[in-house]
């Protein structure tokens, strides 16, 4: 039996954080036959305060204990968090570092940990799918720490086909473009974690889900819905429903169940989410994906472009010409399968020396 452990950004109260975690342990659990395990550690960084309105945090609230229950009920999460890398483990047979932003200083502060440096030699140590942030085209954050540190992993994923070219000169070792680990899962695998609620059986809705509130983006969200005769559900938490079409309401403060939920009924999904364009395609939705002014939007760029959906960007008043609730993902099919099994490849090999599942 091999021992495996997870080094991530499990405690961000975010979807996709929290769901690529999941999506990793279960890939894993298919390939070993066990739970891997995803290690408790919080490095120091800041954590973020979102709202000034007193009632708006008191649902945050809510929000925080739904994600941790999440963590602990289903990641399996082992508390007390560890805040000190010298109280991590050292005993597993397997660590692997990823995926989301864990090569990021806003997201990590790059604390060596997920670079797996506090692992014995003696240990095989892996990153998947890590994604990281590019400044000038071809720059780090910081070469020294990629400089001393990326040569020390025995296999090297990232998540961003940008970042292969970046991170070679850094070793001789090959680096591999994967999947995100929730792309590498079925809408079916989600089941058995997702809950649904009487909001997402009423009428047709499109699913707003923005990480950033331009105030543009909510005038889109509304011509976008009359255009395709839907009512919003929204997760620009500071804004009032009636700003929406009648019946809209918001899931700003939903549990990562209950974002799935809001997934797999929606009717469309318009959002400027990495994770979020991931989770469309999962469930086979019509999309938009607004790719104008926002920050890390090249880890979204390389995701439709790598399964062939760039005709799904959305950058101005003129795609709403073009907006509809049909989807066809005949010809993204055959790119996801082959993008799919060479991730698959990559993990099984590092894993277990085998190909195959």
């Amino acid at each position: 039996m091999k021992r495996i452990a997870i080094v991530t950004l499990f405690f961000y109260n975010n979807f996709g954080t929290v769901l690529q975690a999941f999506a990793l342990q279960r890939v894993l659990e298919k390939i070993t036959g066990e739970k891997a395990e995803v290690l408790p550690y919080i490095p120091p960084v800041r954590q973020y305060e979102y709202f000034k309105s007193a009632e708006l945090n008191r649902k945050y609230e809510d929000k925080k204990a739904l994600f941790a229950a999440f963590r602990r009920e289903i990641l399996k999460i082992r508390e007390p968090y560890v805040y000190d890398a010298k109280l991590l483990p050292t005993d597993y047979d397997i660590y692997i570092a990823g995926s989301d932003i864990i090569w990021g200083k806003e997201f990590s502060g790059l604390d060596p940990v997920y670079f797996l440096d506090f692992v014995p030699d003696d240990k095989k140590r892996v990153s998947y799918a890590a994604s990281m942030i590019i400044k000038n085209g071809n720059m780090t954050e910081n070469d020294r720490i990629y400089e001393k540190l990326i040569p020390r992993l025995d296999r090297v994923s990232v998540r961003e086909k940008s970042s292969v070219n970046v991170l070679e000169r850094f070793t001789d070792g090959q680096i591999t473009d994967v999947l995100d680990p929730t792309l590498l899962l079925t809408a079916e695998d989600y089941e058995p974690v997702m809950i649904e609620n009487d909001i997402m059986k009423e009428s047709p809705y499109l699913l707003a889900y923005f990480l950033t509130h331009d105030p543009a983006v909510v005038d889109y969200t509304v011509l976008l819905a009359k255009k395709l005769g839907l009512r919003v559900i929204h997760y620009f938490a500071d804004y009032p429903d009636r700003v929406f079409p009648e019946g809209s309401a918001c899931f700003a403060f939903a549990g990562p169940g209950e974002f799935l939920g809001y997934v797999k009924n929606a009717a469309c999904i318009f959002t400027n989410s990495f994770h979020g364009t991931c989770f469309a395609t999962i469930f086979r939705k019509p999309f938009y994906t607004y790719t104008a002014k926002r920050e890390l939007l090249s880890r979204v760029m390389d995701l439709v472009e790598r399964l062939e959906l760039k005709d799904r960007c959305f950058t101005d008043f003129r795609d709403l010409a073009r907006a509809s609730v049909e989807i066809d993902y005949t010809g993204t099919e055959i790119k996801y399968k082959l993008e799919k099994e060479k991730s698959m490849k990559f993990l099984c090999e590092a894993v277990e020396g085998s190909e195959h599942v």
